[in-house]
């Protein structure tokens, strides 16, 4: 039996910016879809791999978060939902 969250997500929308570590490196703008101080759920036009890493900065201020796919779900042909684990914990309102 699967325990499910254990901390609520808040609803968001607003832009972040997001960095690969591949090679090249991919640079993409994405879509904060809702946000706890352990991961996120993001929209991005470009797939990514479940345990690729990337940071994701917020467009404003320098607040930045190392994170890990856990999922990439397609929800059309140009957009995918990402779920993202952080690296350490972060306040959500630091990223929104």
């Amino acid at each position: 039996m699967e325990a499910g969250r254990t901390e609520t997500r808040w609803a968001l929308n607003a832009a972040a910016r997001v960095h690969g570590s591949g090679v090249p490196p991919v640079v993409d703008i994405v879509w904060i879809e809702n946000i706890s101080s352990h991961g996120a759920r993001i929209h991005s036009r470009r797939a990514w791999k479940p345990q690729d890493h990337m940071v994701l900065i917020r467009l404003q201020g320098d607040v930045q978060v190392g994170a890990k796919v856990i999922y990439c779900q397609r929800l059309g042909v140009t957009e995918c939902a990402i779920g993202l684990k952080f690296d350490h914990p972060v306040a959500p309102e630091q990223l929104a």
